[in-house]
């Protein structure tokens, strides 16, 4: 006979199927309105044929979502590149065009007709988003235009298009199974708990990952003289890579600088989640800010590309997760002092206990083929530290620190990275990329940087070399423990040596 724990686990495993069989269900209902919206459009305007493309920039491409037509000889393809239709030049249209075939375009150019073409006049119904084309609806008729005395038809159907994504978001709603609240408590046990506010950060990022199915969790935060992402959830999908600056325009960016969660539903990889450097802003994301008595501490950023996840109520739960963790991280440290970040030490290096958390997950990362960067791990630090120490006074070396951190940041030479405490002078750093030679080509330039005098921000100017040992990440290593090691290995063979030294 189960006991009450299995039993609790069986019933959470068979909700989370129908839960999901559920969001099928409203992804698959959002479809068919659309595909009856297209119907409603072309019997009204007494068309022959009608068909929307979506406009995918980022790839170059129109994605077919619907079609409707009374013809025979139409075949259409579900991905097209621009190069190869009609619409290629229409792109960019930002109001309701008629053209007519043999006279605006030849007809060869409509090859979703074989055998011939037997339409004539073509309306183009521009969908418009935020100031940027998203979407093309095509109206194909063998006799008219589309008439000025239809125009309400045309207004009515792009308003209904444009509101039956937030519609579908409300009516989702109504699949919310009865337990969700009893499950939802069960989740805040994993945060109501006393731990280090690294360990929260992880435990907060893996709680809120249980809601996506197709996406992730990433954490942002102030370290290095700047904001960047400093940890992913362990099953995060599509993350950005560690170490990607914070920038502005992007939600990230808005929710810290308002200090009230945004959401947005992507449109060509608009409006960008953290960076206009990252490779794809698909579905729909949320980034909810991290308070502590008014204190922006950091930014959770939450994204799937589905944006039927983010029903109401989910977002409510979302934002509540995060407001608890930052109370609980309070509680658990009284005398944390606020006005400063509270993840890194007074030089502005992220703390062991968040490095550590981080490199931890994305090993983890590794393992479950997760994200598809090259990552190492090591240790930087300047060569001539106990000349420096006997050189400078105790205030200037705590200025040398911080700006070592600052100058080390890889993101000043344009690489995702973060630097962590390991000992003074002494400093983690985690690079992931895409290129194979970041790591080479960012202490090829920290080199070059410290080859001629440094100045301080106090004006003293430093005469010093860098010396740095990495590992590259891969399945054999099990948890940081294992890297530090090595990496430390690594540098004490590159200070006794003229190389930055790898394992």
């Amino acid at each position: 006979m189960d006991n009450y724990a299995t039993a609790r686990q069986k019933d959470r495993s068979n909700a989370e199927i129908m839960g999901r069989k559920r969001q099928e269900k409203a992804l698959r209902e959002f479809k068919q309105v659309l595909e009856d919206l297209m119907f409603l459009l072309r019997s009204a305007s007494e068309m022959e044929t009608a068909y929307m493309y979506w406009v995918n920039r980022s790839r170059e491409q129109f994605v077919m979502e619907t079609k409707s037509t009374v013809l025979n000889n139409v075949m259409f393809k579900d991905r097209i590149s621009f190069e190869n239709h009609f619409l290629d030049q229409f792109k960019d249209l930002d109001e309701p065009t008629a053209i007519e075939i043999g006279q605006d375009l030849p007809a060869e150019m409509f090859s979703h007709y074989y055998n011939e073409v037997p339409v004539r006049y073509v309306t183009l119904l521009p969908f418009v988003n935020n100031g940027e084309t998203v979407a093309i609806t095509v109206l194909e008729s063998t006799d008219h235009i589309f008439t000025e005395n239809k125009s309400d038809v045309i207004y009515s159907y792009i308003n209904a298009l444009r509101n039956v994504l937030n519609t579908y978001l409300e009516i989702s709603d109504l699949y919310e199974q009865q337990d969700e609240w009893i499950d939802y408590e069960d989740l805040l046990s994993n945060i109501q708990t006393r731990c280090h506010r690294a360990e929260m950060v992880r435990r907060l990022l893996n709680t809120i990952q249980t809601f996506l199915h197709d996406g992730g969790v990433s954490f942002i935060t102030r370290g290095m003289d700047s904001w960047c992402n400093v940890m992913n959830a362990d099953e995060a999908k599509y993350a950005p890579p560690i170490g990607m600056q914070m920038e502005e325009r992007s939600l990230a960016y808005e929710a810290a600088e308002q200090g009230e969660a945004e959401f947005a539903i992507h449109f060509n990889n608009n409006p960008k989640r953290l960076s206009p450097r990252e490779l794809h802003s698909e579905g729909a994301s949320m980034a909810i800010p991290l308070m502590m008595k008014d204190r922006r501490q950091g930014v959770v950023l939450v994204y799937d590309k589905n944006p039927l996840i983010f029903k109401e109520s989910t977002k409510h739960k979302l934002i509540n997760l995060v407001r608890i963790a930052a109370l609980q991280m309070q509680a658990n440290d009284p005398k944390m002092d606020l006005d400063d970040s509270v993840f890194t030490n007074e030089y502005g290096a992220f703390l062991p206990d968040l490095w550590e958390k981080t490199v931890n997950a994305e090993l983890h990362r590794l393992t479950n083929n997760s994200h598809k960067y090259h990552s190492w791990f090591g240790l930087v630090t300047i060569s001539n530290v106990p000349e420096l120490r006997t050189k400078l006074r105790l205030e200037q070396l705590s200025q040398m620190q911080s700006d070592l951190i600052s100058a080390f940041n890889p993101s000043q030479f344009g690489y995702p990275g973060i630097l962590g405490y390991n000992s003074d002078y002494v400093y983690t750093f985690f690079i992931q990329n895409k290129d194979e030679q970041t790591v080479k080509d960012w202490t090829a330039a920290l080199k070059k940087k410290f080859s001629e005098s440094f100045e301080l921000k106090n004006g003293i100017h430093i005469e010093t070399g860098i010396k740095a040992g990495y590992v590259r990440i891969d399945g054999n290593y099990d948890d940081s423990y294992q890297l530090l090691s090595n990496a430390k290995s690594a540098l004490s063979q590159a200070l006794k040596s003229n190389k930055n030294e790898a394992i």
